[in-house]
């Protein structure tokens, strides 16, 4: 056998040579005994590799015959009976005082001892990198954060049986447990059409697409349905990348009281407007702890995560929205690297970011300008790379910016009574668990806020390219 690995200090790495001895031993006197560790422990959790070369043929030869004879002829032909031992090793595994039925257990002892060993070498890989000053430290932390959590989701999910049967079972379960009310793991976006889309609402771990021309409106549609969100007692964070959170909490206020927010900038108010900006304030800060605004101009993608990650864990968010991925970097990476490379790495490290917190992301998104006179489709995502495969769900918003003044007579009407809701087509081009199609929405272009309206109202169409305003 191998001598002992030792680390730089001395210390034996955590391991138990007789738990691994006994789980051979077992599997060479009853080969069917593997089935009750299959998936629990793989040959690279044996400390001693001579062991793991034994695991590692043991588990190629269970299909066939399996016992000392073929088990040493396996090893011999592909020259690793000396790196296993010698014939004489293998034999003792079997002469020694190994319980069959004890196996699960060797396998929980092995693999807590591979645990801690993989927990030592990313220690140990945080301290290189601490000493390493041309390492960016917010990378090393990020990596180490990741690696650490993939350790602890891969230790909560070892015991998983992936069988057909439970995981249909799981879903009856579920479909259940909806049934009687009993979960409800939809999150209500607020507009009643989109959420009837997804089927209720967005999904766990939905990595969601908001895309739209320039001053269409779509970080107005965010925070409509942060507001729509919060309102219905749910807990998001917002990174808000282009405006300061200011300018959002003026957004909110207007969306609330229903007060132009040009009123508001410049705190000129007429009859009870001051008022019900006053109400507004007191409910929004009562709701303090339910939205969470991150105003970081250019932050990294490693930022994002580490701040995302620090607000769930302590809040436990029900959504994430991001405005927008253009502006969103890469920390490391090729000065030279094309901008849709860059991109398409972004887009990878949100979708992995909404898998790993479980929960719905949503991220903002430009379209190119060739989509200026007709309605925006998945190719015209700007600088799309692998937006469009990574998505669960995308969504268009599309109008035409500025309405004469008998177009604006087709407006549909607020709350009001006042015809003051330009009438937008949210177009979902990509739906993995739902439909696609096209439905209507009201933009209050003074309230800068989006609202459900009638399905009849009349869109008016662009016709020819607009001048930003």
């Amino acid at each position: 056998m191998a001598e002992p690995k030792n680390n730089d200090i001395g210390r034996m790495l955590p391991h138990n040579d007789d738990a691994e001895k006994a789980i051979l031993g077992a599997l060479l006197l009853d080969p069917e005994a593997f089935d009750q560790i299959s998936g629990k422990i793989k040959a690279s959790d044996f400390y001693q590799r001579g062991h793991s070369i034994i695991f590692e043929a043991i588990s190629y030869l269970r299909e066939g015959t399996l016992d000392y004879i073929t088990l040493v002829d396996y090893l011999s032909k592909n020259g690793d009976l000396e790196k296993a031992g010698g014939v004489g090793y293998i034999a003792e595994l079997t002469n020694q005082d190994t319980i069959v039925n004890h196996i699960s257990n060797y396998a929980e002892i092995i693999k807590e001892n591979s645990r801690r060993r993989l927990m030592y070498q990313l220690a140990t890989k945080l301290t290189q990198d601490a000493f390493d000053k041309s390492a960016e430290i917010k990378d090393c932390l990020d990596n180490g954060a990741a690696e650490l959590t993939n350790l602890y989701l891969e230790m909560d999910e070892s015991g998983i049986d992936y069988s057909l049967s439970n995981i249909v079972e799981q879903a009856f379960d579920r479909i259940v447990a909806k049934m009687n009310g009993e979960l409800d793991d939809k999150l209500e976006t607020g507009f009643s059409v989109l959420d009837k889309y997804c089927n209720g609402g967005l999904s766990p771990e939905d990595y969601v697409i908001v895309a739209a021309r320039p001053s269409i409106g779509k970080t107005a549609f965010a925070i409509s349905m942060m507001l729509n969100m919060i309102n219905n007692g749910k807990k998001v964070a917002f990174f808000s990348l282009e405006m300061p959170g200011a300018k959002i909490a003026t957004r909110m206020l207007s969306m609330d009281s229903k007060v132009p927010a040009s009123k508001i900038n410049t705190a000129r108010f007429i009859d009870d407007e001051y008022q019900r900006v006053m109400n507004s304030a007191d409910r929004l800060f009562s709701k303090g702890n339910q939205m969470f605004i991150v105003d970081v101009a250019n932050i990294s993608l490693t930022d994002l995560r580490g701040k995302a990650r620090l607000i769930h864990k302590e809040h436990k968010l029900d959504c994430i929205v991001i405005d927008y991925i253009g502006l969103i970097s890469l920390s490391t990476g090729r000065s030279d690297m094309p901008n849709h490379e860059k991109v398409s790495q972004i887009s990878k490290g949100l979708k992995s970011l909404a898998r790993e917190l479980k929960i719905p992301l949503v991220v903002l998104c430009q379209v190119s300008r060739d989509s200026e006179e007709r309605a925006p489709i998945l190719s015209n995502l700007r600088d799309s790379g692998s937006i469009e495969q990574d998505a669960d769900v995308v969504c268009f918003l599309h109008r035409k910016r500025n309405l004469t003044e008998e177009e604006k007579l087709k407006n549909a009407k607020d709350s009001d009574g006042r015809a003051s809701l330009q009438v937008t087509k949210l177009i979902v081009a990509k739906n993995r668990d739902g439909e696609t199609g096209e439905f209507k929405i009201g933009f209050h272009d003074q309230l800068t806020s989006y609202v459900d309206i009638d399905q009849s109202h009349e869109f008016v169409e662009p016709t020819s390219p607009e001048k930003k305003r």
